[in-house]
């Protein structure tokens, strides 16, 4: 079986669950190749990038100039290479674009001309949008079926930008869709995606590679609190940040690294300083999959309070949370979209109202004060083990060949 998986940036280190997927497709002897619209740029990769070889198996589609001029040239030349090398297909991919419902869209026509001449049995598209330049790609016969995964932010802020029938035209093409969550399967439904071609499937983790251990946070010793993930509005790290500060008058043992990076890294960093809490919170940047492992732990609680951002981009699964909870740490988190799924209110964690710092500081307290660790990272671990990657990854296996059997 040929799979092409289609994306915005490749290698993400913010999108594991891509990474996870394709891995587990190739160790399970398909062959799988990466369309991507461009590197992300991540200083840091995961392990299984290299690994894995993936670069070798990704094709980034020609850059998409800015200017319009520039942009409709560099079009053109595409175009006329295109239609020396594949004429008919060319034509048709213009021909559809134009089309097209959502109207023109270059990155649909690259990506088109980019896969012009192969052959793929499964288009799989990550996020709405990808979905959409799948449908092009479907149309030109270029793949046989298209699957589109749906995550969050997808169904929510990009839908409050571009309207409710952004998708109908793939929900009327596209052959299958799955979702990571029931918040994100409801949104789907609501913008009139068919029922019977939904499929729930979450994102996974590799839990062979997670040991996990029981947590107990005992009087007198080092508190070490960590969160993952970029630094940008929706991750909520300010409030974790003055939560954190609070905390510290009536624990002074707490240590709190955050991991990751992103366009708010010097905003949080001069928080920290006003707060006068440098010397007990850390900024460690993005890392290598083996020192954050290391961190994983030796840590005791994950806090992850993440909020609806001021462009109404949502956290879809937080996959981070499982992650976490695999390894045994007790997690705070908020009622954010999927979390409620994520993450089991006061048996594997907390979850709190989103931007109230005075409810994570009270969340902080009771972890601290409580002996319940260890029944929370013993249930977190539990929790943890629906969201395997390699039972999804079968599952995954299972549905591309449904689809192909029913052609």
């Amino acid at each position: 079986m040929t799979i092409a998986f289609l994306v915005n940036l490749f290698p993400a280190i913010s999108e594991s669950f891509v990474i996870n997927q394709i891995t587990g497709l190739l160790n399970m002897g398909y062959d799988v190749r990466i369309f991507a619209a461009r590197d992300s740029g991540d200083s840091k990769t995961h392990d299984a990038v290299q690994q894995h070889a993936l670069l070798k198996r990704t094709e980034y589609i020609p850059s998409i100039p800015a200017n319009k001029i520039l942009r409709r040239l560099k079009t053109l030349g595409l175009l006329c290479r295109g239609f020396l090398i594949h004429p008919i297909l060319t034509l048709q991919a213009l021909y559809y674009n134009l089309k097209a419902e959502n109207g023109f869209s270059y990155p649909a026509l690259f990506f088109a001309l980019t896969m012009a001449g192969q052959r793929f049995d499964i288009l799989h598209a990550h996020f709405g949008p990808a979905g959409n330049i799948g449908l092009l790609v479907r149309k030109l016969n270029i793949g046989r079926k298209l699957v589109t995964t749906f995550h969050g932010y997808d169904v929510t802020a990009y839908v409050r930008s571009f309207g409710d029938d952004v998708y109908r035209e793939l929900f009327q093409c596209g052959d299958l869709f799955t979702y990571n969550s029931n918040a994100t399967g409801n949104k789907l439904k609501a913008l009139g995606c068919p029922q019977e071609s939904m499929v729930k499937l979450p994102m996974g983790i590799n839990l062979d590679r997670i040991p996990f251990r029981t947590r107990q946070i005992k009087a007198g010793e080092p508190i070490h609190i960590l969160s993952v993930g970029r630094l940008v509005e929706m991750k909520g790290r300010e409030y974790a940040i003055r939560a954190v500060a609070q905390v510290s008058k009536r624990f002074p043992d707490i240590q709190y690294k955050i991991i990751g990076d992103g366009p708010l890294r010097e905003e949080l960093e001069h928080l920290v300083t006003d707060l006068g809490v440098g010397d007990i919170i850390r900024f460690l940047g993005w890392v290598d999959d083996a020192t954050l492992d290391q961190i994983y732990q030796s840590s005791d609680l994950f806090l992850h309070p993440s909020v609806v951002d001021s462009a109404g981009n949502m956290e879809g699964q937080g996959l981070v949370l499982v992650e976490a909870q695999a390894y045994g740490l007790s997690v705070i988190a908020t009622r954010h979209n999927a979390f409620y799924e994520t993450v089991i209110d006061g048996v594997t964690g907390f979850l709190v109202e989103e931007r109230n710092v005075e409810e994570l500081v009270k969340a902080m307290e009771q972890c601290f004060m409580e002996s319940d660790g260890i029944q929370m990272g013993t249930a977190g671990r539990r929790h943890a083990e629906q969201y395997d990657i390699n039972k999804l990854n079968h599952q995954l296996s299972d549905i591309y060949a449904r689809l192909l059997n029913d052609s």
